[in-house]
């Protein structure tokens, strides 16, 4: 896995650590993009771009690819819903894209065991009608 730094998180609000942090927390080991950190391309979403026709040989979010192609990482973790969305418009071949949120949620669901005490079930009296 390698993980794409929001803007808004990274950037704007100096946190670089803590999403790194939950990955390794789950056991997933993080491969690193040359572009990383407080030196992360942005992924194309801010500023109005994904509406905007912007000039160039390539897209933003194209050229993120590449840097994360280069990790040769089979997933991408993100922490920003613009970012996911940017990076799903790339086409395929590319890595899978998923928010910290859904490894979190995968990690809990499989810690989950099927012997696992199950609520009582609650009987009730039919209510009266009036």
């Amino acid at each position: 896995v390698t993980y794409h730094d929001p803007c808004y998180l990274g950037r704007y609000n100096g946190e670089y650590e803590a999403p790194r942090e939950v990955l390794k927390a789950l056991g997933i080991e993080v491969r690193e993009m040359e572009r990383s950190g407080f030196r992360s391309r942005c992924c194309g979403g801010g500023g109005g771009a994904p509406i905007t026709d912007i000039p160039g040989k390539q897209r933003i979010p194209d050229m993120r690819m590449d840097d994360i192609r280069e990790t040769q990482a089979e997933l991408v973790a993100v922490g920003c819903p613009q970012c996911t969305a940017m990076l799903e418009g790339v086409v395929e071949p590319r890595p899978q894209i998923k928010d910290l949120a859904e490894l979190v949620a995968e990690v809990l669901i499989e810690e989950e065991t099927p012997a696992a005490p199950k609520s009582p079930t609650v009987k009730r009296e039919p209510a009266e009608v009036h």
